[in-house]
């Protein structure tokens, strides 16, 4: 009895809770298993999978068709690709832990990993090793690793995101609200906020509507106690010595511990503008001042820009005629922007508004605004009617992919009410850009401070592999517009 009265009431609750759903813990241990996985153990994946892909590609399309002089062997093949998979995946991420934690990360590296494979194995094999490959068995290879690789990795992150991880916080603040916010806005599915802890007593404490769970000097118990996987220190907690040595052997109970600003840009894709301070541009290592990405970046925008000319050129004509059909106005609409580092530029758009809608003052524009013609609203909805826009990116007064561009006289009244506005102008605006994707039409001030917090987190990590990715989730929302 004295046995039974010593387990504490919170060990019962979760022990009941696993017998009333026992596929919950199948989940929670297969969450916990993937996300410990070592970056070997997924190489190991991929390469058996490729093997696979190859034995059963060699069985059903080379044995017999082939002259094994003309061919390579299986385990050449299975060489060069394995290699050439290799190296795409340290140059894209795919292997890297924070890869299985976002869908749209698990399908944009493997995508790209799978397509700089096959050009590496070709490449190697024609050039290199005199001999020939057939496509069919690269594609049975290329499969395999896109369908059940993607799977596995898709299963995990599922996993992952069905049994959250369980995390506290320590120290009140403006951020911990901040981090409150994102949880109620459901933008942090993948953790569990268990509460937090403080030295104030929690009347008042600032963090209204969250359970407090003891003090920082119980931050060990407390992590026992409620399971706790991660610990984000607020920015007023982490300059406190005391309570740091409070945190720091929580870390042997294998919490992951970070201060809420970075946890709070690598859960949510966004950087809180009320929390920065000048060092952060300083101290960022922001990729803007990369030449190598920078070149990159360039002729990435020239070959897209040039084909996207090619394939606007034949919907001119379709859209010049309804647009005049409509309201019998120009087809093309010029407007004065402000560029890279504060220079105006002219952009070039489709006509989407009535004629002299802005003759007089620039004016918010919204989702259901309406000023926009009837052929306007189709061409906005399929976003259509930035493709003109392609003939900016060839003169690089714009990007593919950035901060969408504004006209000076909104920047002037953004700049003098948002602090640190000016600074998304450290790289080309773009035709598409992360803040179009994670956010809807900016109609005020408080919107514009939203889209400037992902902006900022596109100025601090923009590189090939986020903009692909923002490429591929504007196709998303150009394919949803036009159905």
């Amino acid at each position: 009895m004295a046995t039974q009265a010593a387990v504490h009431p919170s060990r019962v609750a979760a022990v009941t809770k696993l017998h009333a759903h026992p596929h919950r813990h199948i989940l929670r241990s297969a969450s916990q298993l993937f996300s410990s996985l070592p970056l070997g153990t997924w190489v190991a994946l991929d390469l058996t999978l490729l093997y696979i892909g190859l034995s059963i590609g060699y069985e059903l399309f080379v044995v017999g068709h082939f002259s094994p002089n003309m061919h390579a062997s299986l385990l050449q093949a299975w060489g060069t690709m394995g290699a050439a998979m290799f190296f795409s995946s340290l140059v894209f991420g795919l292997h890297e832990r924070e890869t299985v934690h976002s869908r749209s990360r698990i399908l944009t590296r493997l995508m790209v990993t799978c397509a700089t494979t096959i050009i590496l194995t070709y490449a190697v094999v024609y050039v290199l090793m005199y001999t020939s490959m057939s496509r069919r068995v690269v594609g049975s290879a290329i499969g395999m690793l896109m369908v059940v690789g993607g799977s596995v990795r898709l299963f995990a992150c599922w996993a992952m995101h069905r049994v959250p991880r369980t995390l506290v916080i320590v120290g009140p603040g403006s951020v911990s609200n901040s981090l409150v916010r994102a949880f109620r806005k459901g933008f942090l599915d993948q953790y569990r906020l268990a509460g937090y802890v403080d030295d104030l007593l929690e009347a008042d404490a600032p963090i209204y509507g969250v359970k407090r769970l003891g003090s920082t000097k119980d931050l060990a118990k407390v992590c026992d106690r409620h399971g706790i996987q991660e610990i984000v220190v607020g920015a007023e907690a982490a300059t406190d010595q005391k309570v740091m040595q409070s945190v720091l052997p929580c870390l042997r109970h294998g919490c992951r511990v970070t201060n809420e600003a970075t946890f709070y840009e690598k859960a949510t894709g966004q950087i809180l503008v009320d929390e920065i301070t000048p060092h952060w541009f300083l101290y960022a290592d922001l990729q803007v001042h990369c030449q190598r990405r920078q070149a990159l970046k360039r002729a990435f925008d020239i070959v897209t820009s040039i084909v996207g000319i090619i394939m606007t050129i034949p919907l001119v004509p379709i859209i010049a005629v309804l647009t005049k059909l409509d309201d019998g106005g120009p087809v093309f609409y010029s407007q004065t922007r402000v560029g890279q580092r504060g220079k105006p530029f002219t952009l070039h758009k489709f006509r989407t508004m009535r004629v002299g809608a802005e003759s007089k003052v620039a004016v918010w524009a919204t989702k259901d605004d309406p000023r926009v013609t009837r052929i306007g609203r189709l061409l906005r909805r399929t976003r259509l009617d930035e493709l003109p826009q392609f003939y900016n990116i060839l003169l690089g007064q714009m990007s593919v992919v950035g901060p969408r561009p504004e006209r000076p006289t909104l920047v002037d009244t953004l700049t003098e009410e948002i602090a640190y506005y000016n600074e998304r102008h450290l790289v080309k605006p773009g035709l598409t850009g992360w803040a179009q994707i994670g956010f809807r039409y900016g109609a005020s001030i408080e919107d514009a401070k939203r889209k400037l917090q992902f902006d900022l987190y596109y100025v601090k990590n923009m590189g090939i592999e986020l903009d692909l990715m923002i490429l591929l989730r504007t196709m998303g929302v150009f394919v949803r517009g036009a159905c």
